[in-house]
């Protein structure tokens, strides 16, 4: 006798996530500042984990880098956790889960447009509060190791090539859509921090880019002391990042469940639809 597995499949967790763009398109201007503001601060504080954390540990990263990374990979996604159970308002989650929905002809342009840019715009304000406030302000890398460290990740995320944060910001939120899946997939909580917990370990260990991620964990680099300034972390992260975190979301999330799912079940409802109108005239 088969086992039952207790969640959703992912046609069914798919058709989750499309409510869940109605929803957002729906909110109210407040709501979606508020929201995305707090989003900011949620992201950061993984960020701010990982930071005190790994910077605090200068001989587990001399001796066994893959194993600070992967420690660091661990302890990050208690913000995207937090994001996700309390309904705050990401902008890269929301590339996925808002273009899902127009395509599905359940919002439109105008209704992602929106959500993105005010999201998007809050979501900085948040990192950037959290960087300077409750991070620098607060003294919380209060070490020379975690200072240290908060500089070397800036730079190591911003003096590379466009084109590899470009392709590190792909990948980071091709997962994030994946996360998002995980987390809808599962009935009960513990299922949904799992899911979510795998997904974003992985983005994380690996080195993938996430936009708004960045707006805390570089500002905070800059703040103790980099070789860069703000023109360049602009155009060598914060540009190819946002670019691949677009693509990543809204191609290789979106499209590509779409494609695989959503589109059958459009022309399903579509051609009852059609069967309907037929039946009343």
């Amino acid at each position: 006798m088969a086992a039952h597995v207790d969640m959703h499949t992912t046609r069914e967790s798919l058709r989750l996530i499309e409510q869940s763009g109605v929803a957002k398109a729906r909110l109210s201007w407040l709501d979606l500042v508020l929201k995305a503001f707090l989003a900011g601060i949620f992201i950061s504080l993984g960020g701010g984990f990982t930071l005190i954390v790994i910077g605090g540990a200068p001989g587990l990263r001399a001796d066994n880098p893959a194993l600070a990374s992967l420690v660091g990979g661990l302890v990050f996604p208690i913000g995207f956790v937090v994001i996700i159970l309390t309904g705050m308002e990401l902008c890269t989650l929301n590339i996925f889960v808002m273009t899902y929905a127009t395509l599905q002809r359940k919002t439109i342009l105008c209704d992602l447009a929106i959500n993105l840019v005010v999201s998007y715009v809050c979501n900085i304000c948040g990192c950037l509060f959290y960087a300077g406030v409750l991070i620098y302000w607060a003294d919380l890398l209060r070490t020379s190791d975690q200072q240290s460290y908060a500089s070397a990740q800036a730079e190591a995320n911003v003096n590379v090539g466009w084109g590899i944060n470009l392709a590190r910001g792909i990948m980071c939120n091709w997962l994030i859509a994946i996360a998002y899946i995980f987390s809808t997939e599962g009935r009960d909580l513990l299922s949904k921090v799992v899911g979510i917990w795998i997904a974003m370990a992985t983005f994380v260990s690996m080195g993938f880019q996430h936009s708004v991620v960045n707006y805390f964990m570089i500002p905070t680099g800059m703040f103790y002391g980099t070789n860069f300034g703000v023109g360049k972390f602009i155009w060598a992260s914060c540009i190819p990042v946002t670019l691949g975190n677009i693509i990543g979301g809204a191609f290789f999330g979106a499209v590509m469940f779409w494609m695989i799912y959503g589109k059958h079940e459009l022309k399903e409802r579509e051609a009852m639809r059609e069967a309907d109108e037929q039946h009343s005239a």
